[in-house]
């Protein structure tokens, strides 16, 4: 993973081996940050058929007017509608802020009326995330019993 920007309410890295987008977002998440960041994955997007998109939303506490205004209106719509078609899969860290949740879910619902057929799913931590969006399946650990129990167990 590729740190390509980073400020204090945003960070933007990249995975070219896997073609993850990973944006963290801290904060509240000003206008200009979100601009350079979404114009940058549009650029770099338009190198591949298909991009994933992490987005740790953690430490978010939300977007600025100008932000949500411009996602909604100017990029989801025009500047940003070629990559959004490139997306298959977004997976979510979740912030525990239910105001940054809800105003992240109405941008989130904005680009997936753009494209249908992302898939999303939500996270606890990055490494299931980004092992989901790679496509790597993870087996669930299973605890052997021994057989000496039932030897010591009183019945």
């Amino acid at each position: 993973m590729k740190t390509l920007f980073e400020a204090e309410d945003a960070i933007f890295q990249f995975d070219e081996d896997n073609t993850t987008f990973q944006f963290g977002w801290k904060g509240t998440v000003g206008l200009v940050s979100m601009q350079k960041i979404m114009r940058m994955a549009t650029e770099i997007a338009s190198d591949f058929k298909n991009v994933h998109w992490l987005v740790d939303r953690r430490a978010l506490e939300g977007y600025s007017p100008e932000c949500r205004i411009w996602i909604k209106n100017d990029f989801v719509q025009k500047d940003g509608k070629e990559m959004l078609v490139k997306i298959d899969k977004i997976a979510v860290l979740e912030s525990e802020s239910p105001m940054a949740t809800l105003s992240s879910n109405v941008l989130a619902d904005a680009i997936k009326k753009v494209n249908p057929s992302i898939e999303s799913k939500t996270f606890d931590y990055v490494q299931p995330a980004s092992n989901w969006l790679a496509g790597i399946v993870v087996e669930p650990v299973v605890e052997k019993k021994s057989g000496l129990r039932k030897l010591f167990s009183k019945k």
